[in-house]
This record gives structure tokens, sequence and C-alpha cells, in this order.
């Protein structure tokens, strides 16, 4: 019996890789073209934004601030983006693209001049686990799709855009960006601070927003000034003596802690349901985000990663790295806590009852140690963990979330995960996680309805056990140890 050979007809593809793809190729701004220029940003948050502009205002740099992220955004990242991207991708790349067409439309330029003129400038996207650090990239082919062709982009911890010849390029990273960039963010969390307490206790809330609103125009007209270092701790004086002679209530609410992935937790906007306000309105009171705390953590986390290397260094080049890198950890914390002590002693935020500490980040690894390392890094690392075990040790709060992005990893794998072990061991702690994942609202803010409805219930025991004999303390967080010598990491060094 013979083996008859049947002809298969294969389709060849119809793109065949002749090499290695190695990303878009991104031509950089060069001075020459510095007013030619505009740059495009929004960070995180309206506020952060609106005071980041003061730099751009004072360098006489073309820019627009893009505002607060919409849902509409996460409708143009999933449109041009990749599938199963987590929403701070969708809604920042979305951001970026629906600006685009509305400069096109206004405009009347075509996408390839739009291209030349303009230029988008964020931080972040090289998250390392989620998406092995390809967001800047993805920047790009988002612009690409929708487009706009050899459109740039400028992302701070990120290689693109930079040239060889870095004094002929027209935007630096440098020390006066960064400096500008950590106060505007600390500004940013101060007034965030302030709307948690006013519109939690204010007796006329619109008032309250009224005053927020007038603070924010005052805050970047002082950071618009060249002497804006001498400028804004004085105006935060008037801001502070403004917010607390607004009227309040005289009572304690319940009180709820939300932590979780950068974005989800502190976007302040349709990006996370604009939780904290939800909170607010439903007739508790939130502790609010703080980037600054963020900011100290990557700091710290860093630090730790200079010890061990310094510590296991193979040679004395790797030695001097390390040194070099825990030496600007060491100085940007001393930085970052300066300012911020010093914001908050001009503003007295405890005259309107507002919460600014910051937690000691080398008791909150510990904490957490038994669970998860201090080490794995990744996202928000070992913080979630530790905050959760320190608020339920002290039974600080009436309420816990977490809040995190769709299919975020890092995310999923404490809040979901190692969540479980943690309220094994606190069961009392009212718990709740959420993904986010710009739709859905409806759903997701049900259940953290249900959660301020456990955390009324908590709370209202809590009062008759503080009516009784027993002095058990209600509703205080207890102060935190404040960051204020610019050490974080050394302890766990």
């Amino acid at each position: 019996m013979t083996e008859q050979k049947q002809s298969v007809k294969v389709k060849p593809p119809k793109f065949v890789p002749r090499e290695q793809w190695d990303g878009y190729e991104m031509k950089p701004w060069l001075k020459q073209d510095q007013k030619k220029v505009t740059v495009m940003f929004n960070f995180l948050e309206r506020r952060k934004s609106y005071y980041l502009a003061a730099y751009f205002h004072r360098k006489k740099i073309n820019f627009i601030d893009m505002g607060d992220h919409v849902k509409e955004d996460v409708t143009y990242g999933k449109l041009y983006g990749n599938r199963m991207e987590c929403n701070p991708m969708y809604f920042t790349s979305g951001s970026m693209i629906r600006n685009l067409l509305k400069i096109e439309k206004e405009t009347g330029l075509s996408k390839a001049e739009i291209s030349k003129r303009y230029i988008f400038l964020c931080g972040g996207g090289q998250c390392g686990p989620c998406r092995y650090g390809m967001y800047p990239q993805e920047y790009l082919k988002v612009a690409n799709e929708a487009g706009f062709e050899d459109f740039r982009v400028l992302i701070f911890s990120s290689d693109l855009g930079k040239v060889p010849d870095s004094e002929n390029h027209a935007f630096k990273f440098d020390l006066p960006f960064r400096i500008n960039l950590g106060i505007a963010m600390i500004l940013a969390d101060l007034m965030h601070a302030a709307e948690c307490a006013l519109r939690a206790y204010a007796v006329d809330r619109k008032e309250a927003e009224e005053a927020l609103d007038k603070a924010d125009k005052m805050i970047r007209k002082a950071f618009e000034s060249r002497f804006y270092l001498w400028a804004l701790p004085r105006v935060l004086k008037k801001i502070g003596r403004m917010f607390a002679a607004i009227p309040r209530r005289d009572e304690q609410l319940p009180l709820i802690y939300v932590t979780g992935e950068f974005f989800a937790n502190l976007a302040h906007n349709d990006g996370n349901y604009h939780l904290r306000r939800f909170i607010t309105d439903e007739g508790c009171e939130v502790i609010p985000g703080s980037f600054t705390q963020r900011a100290l953590y990557d700091n710290w986390r860093r630090t730790v990663e200079a010890h061990r290397g310094i510590k296991y260094a193979s040679d004395p080049e790797e030695i001097k790295f390390w040194q070099k890198s825990l030496k600007k950890q060491r100085s940007s914390t001393k930085v970052i806590t300066w300012f911020y002590n010093k914001y908050c002693e001009a503003l007295q935020p405890a005259s309107f009852r507002a919460r600014t500490e910051l937690m000691d980040l080398a008791e909150l690894a510990e904490l957490a140690r038994k669970h998860y390392h201090p080490e794995i890094f990744g996202g928000e690392g070992n913080l979630e963990i530790g905050e959760a075990i320190h608020l339920a040790q002290e039974d600080a709060v009436d309420g816990f979330i977490s809040s995190k992005p769709f299919g975020c990893m890092p995310s999923s794998g404490v809040s979901d995960g190692v969540q479980a072990k943690v309220l094994a061991m606190f069961p009392e702690l009212n718990f709740l996680s959420i993904e986010t994942s710009g739709d859905n609202d409806v759903s997701i803010l049900s259940r953290v309805s249900m959660l301020l409805l456990k955390a009324k219930q908590r709370h209202a025991q809590k009062r008759e056990n503080a009516a009784q004999p027993m002095e058990a303390e209600v509703g205080a967080v207890p102060a935190a140890a404040p960051v204020a010598d610019g050490k974080q990491g050394e302890q766990y060094a």
C-alpha cells in the first residue's frame, strides 16, 4: 500500500518581519523648535496639572493643561490601544487622543502638522510587572493608530525622546523641573486633604467649595511668581485662616481609609469614580490620598535596593553606582519632606481638621514582612498590607477600601490574595476590594455603599460603647510618625 502525498496549499502571511522590531522611533524636541511646539499634559488629577502649569507659565513654554480625566477618555484608549490593558493606561492615552482630535477639529490643522506642533508630557508608564516596561511605546502606538504619525511623547521614567546631545534638547527633566513638580504634587495633596475635611464637616458645603476654588486660584497665582518659594508659604497661611473660619459641624463621622494602586487610589476623578467625594457625600469622612506618601515610598524602595546593591556588589564600580543612587534617594527624600513640613506648618491643617500625617514606611514594611516581603517591588509593594495591619491593630477606621484597576497584577496579588490572610487575622476589619475599569460605576459604588452602611453601624456601636464607663477612644486616627528626617528606608536597611 503506497502512501499518497497530499499537497497542502498554505496562504502566506501578509506581513513577514525581516528583523527584530525595536519599537516606534521618535524624533527629539530640539531647542530651535522650542517656540514652535506646545506641551500637552495632565498629571493624575486636575489640581496637580493646574498647579504645575505655573512652571510652564514662568518658563514661557507654550502649554495645554488637559485637565481631569473623563469617562470618554477610556473609550478612546480602548479604541486605539491594545486589548486587556489597565484603565490608567486607557484613561491617559485616551485623554491624549481626545485632546489631539479636539485640536484637529478646532484648528483645522492636519494630523501631520499637529504631530510637529504638539508634544505629550506625562509621568510613569514604565510599570514593569504589568507590561514589562512597554507602556511608553503604547503611547506612540495609540497616536500612530489614530493617524498622528511621528507624534512625540516625553515620559519622566523613560528614554523616549532623549538625545545624546542633551544640551540641544528643548525640554529637560532637570532639578528645577523636578522641584516644581514635587511642589505641585505637595500643594495638590494639601488642598485635597482640605477638601476631604471641609466636604465632610462644613455646615454649608457650597461655601466650602467656593473657598476651595478661591484657594486654588490663590496658589496658582503665587506659584506663577518668580519668587514662589517665598510667596507660597504666605498664601498658604491666608488659606489656612480662611478654611478655619468656615463653620463646621461638631461631630465625628465614620472614618474610611482608601488605598490601592497609584491611579485608582489618587485620580479623584472619573478614573476612580470620584471615590472620596462619593464617600463624603454619603455621610462619612475619608482619609485623603497622598501622592507625597507614594513618592516617598518610591524613594524608600530605591534606598533599600541601594543598600542591598552595595552589600552584594561584585566590584568597586558597582559599589559606586549604588552609592550614587543612595545619595540621590536621601537627597530627594529630604527635599520632599522639607517642603511638605514647611507647607503644612504654613497651612495649619489641624485648624480645620484636615488629616495630613504621613506614615512611617519602615514601620509599615516590618508589619507586612511576614505576609509580603518588603523587597518584592512592583506597584505599591507592601504598602496596602502594612496599612491594613496598622489600622486594624489600632482599630482606627470604620472601613478599609482597596481600589485597583481591572487586571492590575501587583494589586490583585495583594488585595485579592494576601489580604485574605490579613482578614483572617483581623476579621473585624471592614474591608472591600474594588476593580476600577472606567465604567460600571453603578455596580462599584453600590458595593461601596454597602461598606459605608457597615461602617456607620460600626461607628454607632463605638459611640454606644464610649458612652459606658469604659473610656474607649472613638474615630481617631493615631498620629503616624511624620516623615521629618529624610531617612526613609534606613531603618529597614
